[in-house]
This record gives structure tokens, C-alpha cells and sequence, in this order.
């Protein structure tokens, strides 16, 4: 059996702990070898860190990828798509020897060496390569809602000779799987505005997260699932934020895991999901009664 080491990142273990929760849930009642990593920093934020410091963020990157081959660790599962994109491209760039040997001696100074023996993907991918069919099995409360998908841009980085609509296509099937209804909207490759946020945020609002939120709601969708938790801050706060502009929208919103819990038997009090900014205790309380 793989021994997974999960990295939970910034955002899961400090805004939205049900995340965890869930993702705890979901791979103890798969029977998954798991540890979460310990040890670890920021991935390090995948597009300003390296427009700043590329060098800083390959070595802080590699530093958690050390730290994964040190615990034990064969495949690095990463939660959030932000932090996967930074740590597989940092995997992807460790490759060159030179480079390697470059970060290794500082590494070293901290006591590291990265061998190249461990591998990142996401988590939705574990999920449906590895536990599609058992998780299917183990659906006895089905996720019955009009889903809309945000398909984070960071989950279209593939490895090489990857098809790159494989992790939007994994991301779709494993959600309909857990019983919901999966919508097409216009605006699915459409950025959510976190990026732009950090620059305008009232831009970021007006012309990116509101004309995506219209996009959705106009072919019915009852709640947003992404799987980047940057995006899942931008949904949530940007709703919040949008009401100063006379937009209300009050869509829930949760990640992919939170999802899957749910439709596997995991009780909503056992997740914690009165954290989210966004209504998602009053669908699930549609969705399952209680």
C-alpha cells in the first residue's frame, strides 16, 4: 500500500479546519496508510513568491518536499490546487541535477537533503485513482444538489504527456459520483479574482467573483465545490464583501472532500461546517434533514 503524507497547507488547518476534518474522515474510513506531514511551512504561495524571490520559493518548496521523504512519505497528497501547483512544480524543477545540488546545499545547512523520491499530486486525483470504485461502494447518503464547479487554474498543470482536462475531468466524475447533479456554466475557466484581489480587491469583486457567481446561479446551481482554498476564501468573503455593492448571492460553498464525507455517512456535527462564511450548513441541512 502507497503511505500518503497529507500537506494541509495555510488555509485548512487556520480558516477552515472542516476541511481536515473531512479529509481525516474520508481516508481513516478508506483504511488509507496516511500521516500528516508534519514540519512543514507555507508551500510557499505559488505565483507572487516566485515573481518575487524565485529562488526563495524553490527552496522552500523543496524543504517540504524533503521533509515528506524524511517522514516516510511516496506520495505527497495536497488538498488545495495553490499549493499543489507550487510543490509539484517544484518536484517538476527539482529534476534538473544542478538545480538539485544547488538547493541541497543549503538544505543542508538546515539539515535536509531532497532526493527526488517523492511525488505530489492532488487530492481529488488520489481519490478517484486510487479509491473510486470503493468510494462509490460507500455512498449511503447521496449529495443530492445542483453543484457548480470551480476548476481552480492551478489544477490544469500536468505532468508531461498528461492530458490537461485529466484533474477537471477526475474533479467532475468524482463529485457526480457522490450524487450530485454537475452543471455546465459559461463561465467555468473563468478566474474566481483572488489574484486580483491582492491588487483590487473592488475589481476582483465586481468583474471577476460577480460575474461568476451570475454565471452559476443562472443554470440553477445550489452550491460552488472547488478545490483551491484560496478560491473557496474568494467565494466566501467576496460574497460577504459584494452585499456593499447590492449583489447578494448566498451561495454555500465547500470543497470536494467536505462533499464525499458527507455522502459516505459522515455525520455534518463531526465536520465542523458552521466555520464556512457561506450558507453551507443550511444546504446540507436541505440536503439531509438535519
Amino acid at each position: 500500500m502507497v503511505k500518503y503524507g497529507v500537506f494541509l497547507g495555510c488555509f485548512i488547518p487556520f480558516r477552515y479546519p472542516c476541511v481536515e476534518a473531512a479529509i481525516r474522515k474520508v481516508l481513516d474510513a478508506l483504511g488509507a496508510d496516511y500521516t500528516i506531514l508534519a514540519g512543514y511551512t507555507c508551500c510557499p504561495e505559488p505565483m507572487l513568491t516566485r515573481l518575487v524571490d524565485p529562488d526563495l520559493w524553490l527552496m522552500l518548496a523543496a524543504r517540504n518536499l524533503a521533509l515528506a521523504e524524511e517522514q516516510g512519505v511516496e506520495e505527497l497528497v495536497v488538498p488545495c490546487c495553490g499549493c499543489y501547483e507550487s510543490l509539484y512544480e517544484a518536484e517538476h524543477a527539482l529534476e534538473d541535477e544542478e538545480k538539485r545540488d544547488q538547493v541541497n546545499q543549503v538544505l543542508s545547512k538546515l539539515g535536509h537533503e531532497y532526493k527526488g523520491t517523492v511525488r505530489v499530486e492532488c487530492l481529488t486525483g488520489i481519490l478517484y485513482r486510487d479509491f473510486m470504485s470503493k468510494l462509490e461502494e460507500m455512498v449511503s447518503r447521496p449529495f443530492r444538489a445542483r453543484v457548480a464547479i470551480h476548476y481552480c487554474c492551478h489544477l490544469f498543470r500536468p505532468r508531461p504527456g498528461e492530458d490537461i482536462w485529466l484533474k477537471h475531468d477526475r474533479s467532475r466524475d468524482l463529485v457526480r459520483s457522490m450524487g450530485a447533479e454537475v452543471l455546465r456554466y459559461k463561465l467555468e475557466r473563468f478566474c474566481c479574482g483572488f489574484p486580483a484581489f491582492q491588487v483590487d480587491p473592488e475589481f476582483s469583486l465586481r468583474e471577476r467573483l460577480a460575474p461568476k457567481l451570475a454565471s452559476m446561479r443562472a443554470v440553477g446551481a445550489e452550491c460552488v465545490v472547488t478545490a483551491c482554498m484560496a478560491c473557496i476564501t474568494q467565494f466566501e468573503r467576496g460574497q460577504v464583501m459584494l452585499r456593499r455593492y447590492g449583489m447578494r448571492y448566498d451561495m454555500p460553498v465547500l470543497h470536494p472532500v467536505e462533499l464525499v464525507a458527507l455522502a459516505i455517512g459522515v455525520e455534518p456535527g463531526e465536520l465542523g461546517l458552521e466555520v464556512h462564511r457561506s450558507p453551507v450548513p443550511q444546504l446540507v441541512k436541505r440536503i439531509y434533514g438535519s
